[in-house]
C-alpha cells in the first residue's frame, strides 16, 4: 500500500517540541502506534518482529510513511523488564498479545537472587536497543524516537505475578519496597542505554491503576518510584517522560503530575474536559479517543467524530493536547481507522482551530 500524502508545515519533530515548549505549531499532534498493521501491509510477520531489530524498525518506519506516524519507536514495554529479570514470556504467532507464563520471584527469597539485567544480552532488550539506534539513523533528524517502558509497579508485578504482587501490598510492604527498588534499578540500566542512542522514554504504569489500588497505597507504594524513574529519565534525555496510567485516574491526576511527568495519556474512561480543569495548567494531556469501540469496531465516520470531541475538550489545554487513543492500539483495528484518525488531527486540529467545526 502506497503512502498517503501528508500536507504539513512542521516536522513531527518539530511539532511536539513546539507543543512542549510553548511555542507556535501548526496543527494537535496525532501518537498513534500502528505498528502492527504497518507490517502486515509490508508483508513483515509480527511473530517475526519479536526477534528482529530489523523487522521492528521497518515495521515503525513504515507507519510513519504509510500513516503519517508522527513518532517511531520501540521497548520493553509492560513485559520487557520483567523477562530480562528471568520470568518467561510466551509471544504467540497467531495475532495475540504476549504474555507471562512463569514469574521470576515465586517465593520472598528468590529476591535475593536476581541480578540487575544487562540491557544488551538479557531478554528481549537488545532487540529494542538496536532497532532504536536504526530508527534514529533513518528518521531521527524529523521524527521522534521514542522507548516505552513500564513503570516499576508494573514491572515489579510482573516479576512477581499480579495476584501475589497485590497481596505482598497488606502481609508484606518491606518486601514489595525491595522489589519495587529492583524494579526501578532493572528499568534505569536500560533507560541509560536508550537515551545514549537518543530516544526520549514513555511510561506505562497500568498495574497503578486506581482499579486495582487504592489512593493512598498509590502514593506509599507506586508514587515515590515513579517519581524517581521520571526525574531519571529527565535527566538523561533532556525531556520529562510521558506517563500513562490505565482507568479511571482522576483521584491521582495531582499525584501524577508530581511525579514530574510531561504528558498525562489518559484512558477513554477519563473526561478530558475535568481533566484539563484540574491539571492541564501544570502537563500537556494526551487522549483519549475509545480503542475497542471506536478505533477497533467502529467505522472512520466514529474515529473522526470521537476525534473531535477529543479536541473541543482539549484542544486548548494550557500546556498543550496530543490526539490519540486512551489506551493501546488494537491489534485488529481497522486501516482505514487509522487512516482516520490522523486525517481529523489534520483537518481539525490545524490551527487556528475553529470551535464551531468541531460540535
Amino acid at each position: 500500500m502506497g503512502a498517503a500524502k501528508f500536507h504539513d508545515e512542521m516536522t513531527p519533530r518539530e511539532r511536539l517540541e513546539a507543543v512542549l515548549t510553548g511555542k507556535p505549531y501548526d496543527r494537535v499532534p496525532c501518537s498513534i502506534n500502528a505498528s502492527h498493521q504497518a507490517g502486515k501491509l509490508a508483508g513483515i510477520n509480527h511473530w517475526e518482529s519479536y526477534f528482529s531489530a530489523e523487522y521492528t524498525a521497518r515495521t515503525q518506519i513504515e507507519a510513519h510513511r504509510v500513516f503519517g506516524a508522527e513518532s517511531v519507536g520501540t521497548g520493553p514495554g509492560l513485559h520487557g523488564i520483567a523477562e530480562a529479570a528471568g520470568s518467561k514470556v510466551v509471544y504467540p504467532k497467531a495475532e495475540n498479545s504476549p504474555y507471562i507464563t512463569e514469574h521470576a520471584v515465586r517465593q520472598y527469597t528468590d529476591l535475593d537472587r536476581l541480578e540487575i539485567p544487562d540491557p544488551w544480552t538479557r531478554g528481549r532488550l537488545p532487540v529494542h536497543l538496536n532497532a532504536l539506534q536504526i530508527l534514529g539513523e533513518r528518521l531521527g533528524e524529523s521524527v521522534p524516537v521514542v522507548s516505552n517502558v513500564g513503570g516499576p509497579f508494573t514491572a515489579a508485578a510482573n516479576i512477581r505475578g499480579t495476584e501475589a504482587f497485590l497481596r505482598d501490598l497488606y502481609h508484606n510492604p518491606k518486601f514489595v519496597h525491595r522489589l519495587l527498588k529492583f524494579a526501578l534499578d532493572s528499568t534505569v540500566v536500560y533507560v541509560k542505554e536508550a537515551a545514549k542512542l537518543g530516544a526520549t522514554i514513555n511510561i506505562a504504569d497500568p498495574t497503578a491503576s486506581a482499579t486495582l489500588i487504592s489512593p493512598k497505597q498509590f502514593r506509599e507504594f507506586a508514587f515515590p518510584y515513579l517519581r524517581d524513574l521520571t526525574r531519571i529519565v529527565t535527566e538523561l534525555t533532556g525531556k520529562a517522560p510521558s506517563l500513562h496510567i490505565c482507568g479511571n485516574t482522576k483521584k491521582i491526576w495531582q499525584d501524577m503530575a508530581d511525579t514530574g511527568a510531561g504528558i498525562l495519556s489518559l484512558d477513554d474512561t477519563v473526561d478530558l474536559a475535568a481533566a484539563k480543569q484540574e491539571v492541564g495548567g501544570r502537563v500537556a494531556i494526551l487522549g483519549n479517543v475509545k480503542p475497542t469501540a471506536t478505533m477497533y469496531l467502529g467505522t472512520p465516520d466514529d474515529v473522526i467524530r470521537d476525534a473531535k470531541e477529543c479536541l473541543r475538550k482539549a484542544h486548548d489545554n494550557p500546556k498543550g493536547y496530543i490526539l490519540a487513543l486512551g489506551c493501546g492500539m488494537p491489534l485488529g483495528a481497522p486501516v482505514e481507522n487509522i487512516h482516520a484518525i490522523f486525517r481529523a488531527a489534520r483537518e481539525y486540529g490545524r490551527y487556528p482551530i475553529d470551535p464551531e467545526r468541531l460540535n
